[in-house]
């Protein structure tokens, strides 16, 4: 696919798409600052280009910049706020930042634009769990799993969403079980599992 895009550009050397493109598969191999030039190329030729905006985002959250991922998120949910990816990054990232009300709302967006992704669910879960709402994390992480039963953090989730509600224990040794066998290394799972036992 590179040399393909790298093709492309040689013809036309300004193509935002080519140049976001070839950004996006130095991205997936891993090559950071190849893709992170590509899409700075773009930038320029456009600043308002909302998926070059949200890749140049991605690669700060992928280097743990927090800040600048969040900033460039930002700038393209002003240009278009109808972007699932953008909205479930934002509220990720909100999340992360204990910026509950805000992951909130940009979550609701994703699920407005994607109801049938179990992610953004499992993100508003997990805060419900933050803010100590065992009944409202477990009717999102039930969502979640309602969606996608192979998501070993929803199903940990959910799991101790009963538990903290001393409800269903038996069906929340079986989500606890079922995360790890899809993670098993994740030693958060292996703990729980023992506590709930």
């Amino acid at each position: 696919a590179i040399t393909e895009y790298e093709k492309g550009l040689s013809i036309a050397p300004t193509d935002i798409n080519l140049l976001n493109s070839l950004g996006v598969a130095f991205g997936v191999d891993a090559c950071l600052d190849k893709a992170m030039e590509f899409f700075e190329k773009a930038r320029k030729i456009n600043p308002e280009e909302v998926m070059v905006i949200h890749n140049i985002g991605l690669i700060h959250r992928i280097n743990d910049k927090n800040d600048s991922a969040l900033a460039y998120l930002k700038k393209a949910h002003g240009i278009n706020p109808d972007i699932f990816e953008i909205e479930l990054l934002l509220g990720h990232l909100l999340f992360k930042e204990k910026k509950f009300d805000q992951a909130i709302s940009h979550l609701d967006a994703a699920i407005r634009l994607k109801p049938r992704s179990g992610t953004p669910f499992r993100v508003k879960g997990q805060i419900f769990l933050e803010r100590k709402d065992a009944a409202g994390a477990a009717a999102q992480f039930n969502q979640a799993v309602k969606l996608n039963p192979n998501d070993p953090k929803a199903l940990h989730g959910y799991a101790q969403a009963m538990a903290l509600q001393k409800k269903n224990l038996p069906i929340a040794l079986s989500f606890a079980q079922k995360s790890l066998a899809l993670d098993p290394d994740n030693e958060l799972y292996k703990q729980y599992l023992e506590k709930i036992q």
